[in-house]
């Protein structure tokens, strides 16, 4: 996850990332059709890819793939859905670029942590 982004940020801006994963998530979920019914496993990836942005599990990869999903969408439902799809496929980009934030389940596995070096038999920190 380092190669994605720099830091987990807290408080409002965490916050802040935390509504757009929300927003492109629940899109996914509540708008997994683009023209037609999807075939289950096409429905079944976009699911999936919809709750890992909700949890915040490997947000820059599932993000990729919903900004991937919804230029399809767009290439498919033609100009008429354009804005909706365009805003949630730069939102999802946004996601990749910037990343989870601090209330997700990346910040808990891959996030900072504190390093306790042990004593040295003089009683000294190596």
């Amino acid at each position: 996850m380092r190669g994605f982004h720099s830091s987990f940020p807290r408080g409002s801006a965490g916050f802040g990332l935390l509504m757009l994963r929300l927003a492109v998530g629940l899109q996914l979920l509540f708008e997994s059709r683009c023209t037609g019914a999807l075939p289950w496993w096409q429905a079944a990836l976009v699911s999936v890819v919809g709750l890992a942005l909700l949890l915040g599990v490997l947000t820059p990869a599932a993000a990729a793939l919903s900004a991937a999903f919804q230029l399809t969408c767009l290439a498919h439902a033609g100009w008429a859905h354009a804005a909706p799809l365009l805003v949630a496929a730069m939102t999802a980009v946004t996601l990749v670029l910037i990343g989870p934030g601090a209330y997700s389940l990346d910040a808990r596995l891959f996030g900072r942590r504190r390093l306790v070096l042990p004593m040295s038999s003089d009683g000294k920190r190596f």
